[in-house]
């Protein structure tokens, strides 16, 4: 792991810090995606991509990653729970979200005294699982999955500076069932690529950068009824500062994703639509603020707050990609076990009312909580 530098800073950073992360906020789209993939990162609110100094960069960006020599490897596990609800002239119905476990797995190596070296990582970073045939038929059940499979090279050019590079390909599985038709497909996407980098320019102040393609993802059936979604592009920008005798680590990250360019999530058949959901998406930008105490040697707290809006706009609302403006904390910790290293992160966010019009007109109503755990080990 990467070593912060250990040099004392006056306590008045921290609040400059502060009040430059919390100026600069803005908001945070969720629709389909599920961005906690590890417990390191969701502990500080997925502020992370100017590195963890943990396996965890494998997922946000593999150029913290120039700093960890050896061979490591981690597995993750997340339960999550979603409480949606619309209300339609004066009745309640419940979305019936329930969002399936999330595992997700990493593994790198950089050679002893070496520069150059690779990792891999599984993770599932979309889903969604909803049912809001009670309120609307024609809507019906829906249980998306994307999983996606990464592989990258990173290379560090000097004490400074790091640089990766990677591919990316997707495992889509989708099931829709409305009143009158029905879908069950899989298939693989096209190959991606992501590119980012670790540059600490001054003492103490560290940036990180992060792209990755978005591809269109589909999932098909045996008589060739296909369906396709457009994942967005995705640019992050991250500004980390290290204080108190290397004790605490704060982090804030911003995060571009272009939305709008999911149209909809359609069914079809040569051409012909089976199904028909139309999506009035924007493009958002993503803030999160995150904290690591250092308490003892091998031993984190973490902290995060991440203020999110929905790119999901009230006009034209669609129920299948349901997400509301709210807040959301995070806390976790992390330290070491027989030899290896647990992190273990709750995050709980509560999401304000939304006066949806348009073909599913109501007021949504959403709160997501989820624990997870890693386990990982460096040999």
């Amino acid at each position: 792991m990467f070593l912060l530098p250990n040099v004392s800073m006056k306590k008045m950073s921290f609040f400059a810090f502060l009040s430059v992360c919390f100026l600069g906020s803005t908001v945070h789209a969720a629709t389909f995606v599920n961005s906690d993939i590890t417990p390191t990162a969701a502990g500080s609110a997925n502020a992370v991509v100017t590195g963890s100094g943990h396996l965890t960069d494998a997922f946000y960006n593999p150029s913290g990653l120039a700093w960890q020599e050896g061979v490591q490897a981690m597995f993750v596990n997340q339960t999550r729970y979603r409480n949606s609800r619309v209300d339609v002239a004066g009745v309640g119905y419940d979305g019936l979200t329930k969002p399936r476990t999330a595992d997700a797995f990493a593994i790198s190596w950089l050679p002893r005294g070496g520069n150059l070296g690779i990792s891999g990582s599984i993770s599932k970073p979309y889903a969604s699982r909803s049912d809001w045939s009670a309120s609307y038929a024609n809507l019906g059940f829906t249980d998306l999955e994307i999983q996606r499979y990464a592989l990258d090279g990173f290379w560090r050019v000097n004490n400074t500076l790091g640089v990766s590079a990677g591919f990316d390909m997707y495992d889509t599985s989708l099931r829709m069932d409305t009143n009158n038709t029905s879908f069950s497909g899989s298939d693989w996407s096209d190959v991606g690529g992501h590119a980012g980098l670790r540059w600490e320019p001054i003492p103490f102040w560290t940036l990180g950068v992060h792209y990755r393609q978005g591809v269109n993802v589909q999932a098909s059936n045996n008589v060739n009824d296909i369906a396709r979604i457009q994942l967005p592009d995705e640019l992050i920008f991250g500004l980390s500062h290290t204080l108190w005798n290397d004790e605490m680590l704060l982090a804030l990250d911003i995060k571009r994703s272009n939305w709008s360019t999911l149209k909809s999530i359609n069914v079809s058949n040569s051409g012909v639509n089976l199904q028909t959901n139309i999506a009035n998406l924007r493009d958002t930008t993503d803030v999160m603020l995150g904290a690591t105490w250092f308490w003892r040697h091998n031993t984190q707290f973490r902290f995060g707050y991440a203020y999110e809006q929905g790119a999901n706009q009230a006009d034209g609302f669609q129920p299948l990609l349901a997400d509301l403006t709210g807040h959301k904390i995070t806390l976790g910790f992390g330290g070491m076990m027989s030899s290896m290293h647990l992190d273990m992160t709750w995050t709980g966010a509560l999401y304000n009312k939304m006066n949806a019009t348009g073909a599913y007109a109501g007021t949504y109503s959403d709160n997501r909580y989820s624990f997870m755990f890693s386990l990982s080990k460096k040999f």
